[in-house]
């Protein structure tokens, strides 16, 4: 972070905070959501910030409240559409290593 604003954008990560430290960590974001002018439903706009990217970090505190970053415009960009639930079928494939390829596949119709 520096003024305030996020120096690299992709490198940001999803996280539980407990006890104002960092308790869980997942991957790092995903620019086509998350940075994507054209998904502005799921646009990242700041951030809070940790003493570092790592569980057990204590997150840095402005008065009461966790400290902020925002996210630079020019970080932004025109990705296209995004599939949700096609992303969410990989995203379980991924963690669970399956091979589903369509609602179907999970809940086949009876």
């Amino acid at each position: 972070m520096r003024d305030n604003k996020v120096i690299d954008p992709k490198k940001i990560k999803h996280g539980v905070v407990t006890a104002l430290k960092i308790s869980d960590l997942s991957g790092w974001i995903d620019p086509v959501t998350h940075l994507n002018l054209n998904f502005f439903s799921h646009l990242m706009k700041i951030v809070f910030v940790a003493e570092k990217l790592e569980k057990g970090a204590r997150m840095i505190m402005d008065g009461d409240k966790f400290m902020q970053a925002s996210i630079s415009p020019n970080a932004y960009g025109n990705y296209g559409d995004v599939d949700v639930e096609a992303r969410a079928l990989q995203m379980r494939n991924n963690i669970h290593g399956l091979t589903w390829k369509t609602k179907k596949d999970i809940a086949p119709e009876v």
